[in-house]
């Protein structure tokens, strides 16, 4: 009588759990990923202010921010997160935080903060 090969593989019950862990992270991802990208527009906004360069007073810079930031559809930033700081020069800085909600009553909250000089 021949012995029968031990089965190797996943089961039912184990490739339902292995797909539930991936979707979970999947979906965690398609949550955050687009609030990073907003980011990066941010960053490219304050890059481009910066690198338009000129002596502008607050108020200009920031309706420039404004503008790119319409332009780029970015609706978590607003213009009053923006500050010019004088020190040796003048450096434009943005801190703000985002609160996506996730799952019932889970959210992420993400903070971010960033700096470009003016001269």
């Amino acid at each position: 009588m021949k012995s029968l090969k031990k089965a190797q593989g996943i089961t039912l019950i184990g490739f339902v759990f292995v797909l539930g862990v991936l979707g979970f992270f999947l979906y965690a991802g398609m949550q955050i990923g687009p609030i990073y990208m907003d980011h990066m527009s941010v960053k490219k906004a304050m890059k481009t202010v910066a690198d338009e360069g000129g002596n502008r007073s607050p108020a200009e810079i920031k309706n420039r921010i404004s503008k790119l930031l319409y332009i780029s559809y970015i609706e978590q930033v607003k213009p009053t997160d923006f500050k010019v700081v004088r020190g040796n020069g003048r450096e434009l800085r943005v801190k703000y935080t985002v609160v996506k909600p996730f799952i019932a009553n889970l959210s992420f909250k993400m903070d971010f903060e960033d700096s470009v000089s003016l001269n």
